[in-house]
């Protein structure tokens, strides 16, 4: 893993508690690699890599406990906005904190999908990253033919998070990129209208 640099910062919301959770990591990330990246904060007690509980894969997010809080408020003002050489841009923010501008969802709303995609195709795109409890692929109401988007329910928001982060950008056979992002209302009215 490369490192890079930083981009944005905390700004002044005030959060408690030395455990720091981490997402947009690489795949390959590795313990001694987190360390490295957060060793210059303070003193790190000890770190996870989260990963998908069926797999055993990486799911690209960590949890790290520092010394104290005040290490903690350290390091996640500087490696929150900070991108790897590689591309990917860290979100760092305390573990007891909801993400900021990010719905604690599970349902995500998925296009740039072939048109012939299935359920059971769609469904393993995303199971490496979790435990996928519902789907459904949105077709044409006069027609049934799928219009390239879906619906898909992750178990817990830390597995939709990590669809995000892995798969949206990643480009289809065919040339088509995938966007994935929580659904919203506002998302989902617009297919009601279709």
């Amino acid at each position: 893993m490369a490192y890079g640099s930083r981009h944005g910062g905390l700004g002044g919301v005030s959060y408690s508690g030395d455990n720091v959770y981490i997402s947009g990591l690489p795949e390959n990330v590795t313990d001694k690699h987190i360390e490295h990246l957060f060793m210059m904060y303070g003193s790190i007690v000890s770190t996870k890599i989260l990963q998908n509980p069926q797999t055993g894969a990486p799911l690209g997010t960590a949890l790290v406990r520092m010394q104290n809080t005040h290490q903690a408020a350290s390091a996640i003002q500087n490696l929150n906005g900070f991108q790897l050489m590689g591309g990917n841009v860290l979100s760092c923010r305390y573990a007891n904190e909801k993400p900021r501008g990010l719905p604690s969802s599970t349902n995500l709303y998925v296009s740039g999908l072939s048109h012939n995609i299935t359920d059971s195709a769609l469904r393993e795109l995303f199971a490496p990253y979790g435990s996928v409890t519902s789907q459904r692929i949105i077709t044409n109401r006069a027609t049934g033919m799928p219009l390239g988007t879906a619906l898909v329910r992750m178990e817990t928001n830390e597995q939709a998070n990590a669809c995000i982060n892995n798969i949206n950008g990643a480009q289809m056979s065919g040339g088509k990129y995938l966007s994935v992002r929580f659904a919203t209302e506002k998302g989902i009215c617009a297919y009601r209208s279709m």
